[in-house]
């Protein structure tokens, strides 16, 4: 299968290229098809609420953690994830109003804190579902749930 997709030349100008992968019926592409690329759960940035914290505000060092736990994310599946010390489900709503859930997202959802770094306070906040943690709310100094 064969799907045609438009990227931008350094004339500005948009050129086409292939992307190869097995035949679906549906002319679609999955990542975890393509050569090199690692299933496991991915982030989305879909319900990302970058007025409640914005990635300009962390720290470079803060960055490449959060890199890190992209990374580790690779080899986790939603059950061993929700099972690992890097997972724990909301058990009540947030310390501070600033962190509103998006309307476009049901309250009925179960929420999520990540942890970028086992040794800081720096989260992330969001909604697991299936093998996508739906990234809401940048935590760099724990105040969703501050201990």
């Amino acid at each position: 299968m064969t799907s045609m997709a438009r990227k931008l030349g350094k004339s500005g100008i948009a050129d086409e290229f292939q992307i190869e992968g097995p035949a679906r019926g549906d002319d679609s592409v999955s990542l975890e098809d393509l050569p090199g690329v690692q299933a496991g759960v991915s982030i989305s940035l879909r319900y990302y609420r970058r007025q409640t914290e914005c990635f300009s505000k962390w720290k470079s060092s803060d960055l490449k953690k959060f890199g890190a736990l992209v990374d580790k994310l690779r080899g986790h599946n939603a059950n061993t994830l929700t099972g690992s010390k890097l997972c724990s489900m909301h058990k009540g709503p947030p310390a501070q109003d600033r962190f509103a859930l998006p309307e476009s997202l049901s309250p009925d959802l179960t929420l999520h804190e990540l942890r970028v770094d086992q040794s800081n306070k720096a989260r992330i906040h969001g909604v697991l579902w299936g093998e996508t943690f739906f990234l809401v709310w940048l935590d760099r100094n724990h105040a969703v749930f501050p201990e």
